[in-house]
């Protein structure tokens, strides 16, 4: 007999029984239970994994939901043929189920026997619902990207979550957040506050540069970085080098931003960049006088002698070289306390910012500077 003709056979014998049941609850543990017509017509676990995501499978959920409808989830959720039976549990288990039962707006004895007639895939993301009603106890409204990376927010994430039985790390936890979003296995409530930040002209260079260093130095991605709140905390310190004094929440968005440029992946309309572009040999980084350079838009390379370290655009050159000039670049680059990082730069006052954007992006793809955040064909 093929798998097909299985789990057809399956079917059948469910829409048999559908007329014999008093309740939802007998329904759901004669077919999907330990003993029940699955576990019974497919031994092999392989083959259970296959009728999971079969057109059967589907078939057998709309069913037990028609009963649910029928008899009520609630009346119908107690089986007339079992017995009353005591079960202990943690208390950190006791009370995630009563706050999954007070958003789902069920019993907690209701939402006990929906979860134990369940069959074993749907049990499986309970970590799911832990971060559901974690992330719904504590985001005041704002986004999944800012509950992961703002530091209160986070730790007070992170606590909910472990109130309520997770013991996965804080990385595991926060990335699985982040999956979750991504993917809708779950559903979060929408985010009624907006975090938007204007001045990433700033500081984003500062966490390119820090993102950079930690990829080489600790072989970590970004969801790395950003997920684990201890490399969080040294990204921070790494950027506050550069560009002091700001908040660990801008330095962390501008971060994640990164994956939103022409950085990581070539816009679908690139505009042209301007091939006509020559850099200006200003000498010595530490040697050159911000104030003699204009306030003009324009781009820029650092190079350690004839090696590019860092390429950037910007809306103010004299401000952002000022700002280079009072960071600390990492100590291995051995640019700190010599004259060996020379400046290179190109006022570009009349040109729009997606110009500046489109040469740097061909800068870094052709030059692979030390510290640009690169995609992972070009790292």
């Amino acid at each position: 007999m093929t798998f097909n003709d299985k789990a057809d056979r399956i079917v059948e014998q469910a829409k048999a029984l559908v007329p014999t049941v008093n309740t939802w609850a007998d329904f759901a543990t004669s077919v999907f239970g330990r003993d029940g017509l699955i576990a019974s017509a497919l031994p092999d676990e392989a083959e259970r994994q296959m009728f999971l995501d079969s057109p059967q499978y589907k078939a057998l959920s709309q069913m037990r939901l028609q009963l649910i409808k029928k008899f009520g989830a609630e009346k119908g959720g107690t089986p007339e043929k079992s017995g009353r039976f005591l079960v202990r549990i943690p208390k950190s288990l006791h009370l995630m189920l009563e706050v999954e039962a007070k958003r789902e707006g069920v019993s907690l004895n209701q939402l006990a026997v929906s979860k134990l007639t369940l069959p074993l895939k749907d049990r499986v993301d309970l970590n799911l619902t832990v971060l559901a009603s974690a992330y719904e106890m504590v985001y005041d409204g704002y986004s999944v990207d800012r509950v992961v990376l703002d530091p209160d927010l986070n730790a007070r994430f992170l606590s909910a979550c472990r109130k309520l039985g997770a013991t996965q790390s804080d990385y595991e936890i926060n990335h699985a957040l982040f999956d979750a979003r991504k993917s809708g296995k779950i559903t979060l409530p929408k985010a009624t506050k907006r975090t938007e930040f204007r001045d990433y002209d700033n500081y984003q260079f500062a966490s390119e540069i820090a993102v950079r260093i930690l990829q080489r130095t600790k072989g970590v991605t970004l969801d790395q970085i950003l997920c684990d709140p201890a490399m969080a905390f040294e990204f921070d310190e790494i950027a506050r080098r550069l560009a002091p004094k700001v908040p660990s929440l801008n330095l962390r968005c501008a971060a994640l931003n990164l994956r939103k440029t022409r950085r990581l992946t070539p816009l679908v309309h690139e505009p042209e960049a301007d091939e006509s572009v020559n850099l200006i040999q200003a000498g010595p980084l530490k040697l050159v006088t911000p104030s003699e350079l204009p306030h003009d838009a324009g781009v820029y390379s650092l190079f350690d002698r004839n090696r590019p370290i860092f390429a950037g655009e910007t809306r103010d050159l004299q401000k952002r070289i000022g700002q280079h000039q009072g960071g600390h670049m990492p100590d291995w680059l051995g640019v700190n306390d010599d004259l060996a990082c020379i400046l290179k730069y190109a006022p570009m006052p009349s040109v729009k910012g997606e110009v500046r954007d489109a040469w740097l992006l061909q800068f870094i793809t052709r030059e692979r500077p030390l510290l640009n955040f690169q995609s992972a064909e070009c790292a």
